[in-house]
């Protein structure tokens, strides 16, 4: 039996953004979910070692940084399988487009530590360069898939 094509049977999205998005930054956020949830005075550590509690996390701060890991777990879910699932560029633009208005707030919400974070990478500790550096990364090539770099005329 022959039907027409599937929408998403449509040239694929070009390798480097696959990889990106469908590897390196689902596993990148899964990660970050083991930190939030398993390995929280770390990650209070990293995240501000002036003001973490040190080992002894309290149990409200405990309860949100599950909350947290819970988003990151769902957001590396979402990202490696729905955007795995098609190639229409709607899709993932739409998708996409979400994860650069997240990527903003990310940003946005380390501004306590202080402005140097967003410039000093020389001083940037993991959580640093995964709150920051990362983030700024994503954010960029983000940019580039919506405004149609490397994406074959077939997919616009």
């Amino acid at each position: 039996m022959t039907g027409s094509p599937r929408p998403n049977s449509a040239a694929p999205i070009p390798v480097l953004y696959r990889l990106l998005f469908l590897y390196i930054e689902p596993v990148s956020t899964l990660l970050g979910a083991i930190f939030a949830h398993f390995l929280q005075p770390k990650y209070l550590i990293l995240t501000h070692s002036t003001s973490a509690p040190g080992q002894s996390v309290p149990i409200s701060t405990s309860i949100v940084l599950s909350q947290l890991a819970n988003l990151y777990l769902l957001l590396s879910i979402n990202e490696a399988l729905v955007l795995r699932a098609t190639n229409d560029l709607r899709v993932w633009k739409t998708f996409l487009f979400g994860l650069l208005v997240a990527d903003l707030g990310h940003l946005y919400s380390v501004r306590l530590v202080g402005g140097w974070v967003y410039w000093q990478f020389w001083v940037w500790n993991s959580i640093d360069w995964g709150n920051v550096g990362f983030v700024y990364l994503l954010a960029f090539v983000r940019i580039l898939f919506l405004a149609g770099v490397g994406v074959p005329r077939s997919l616009r």
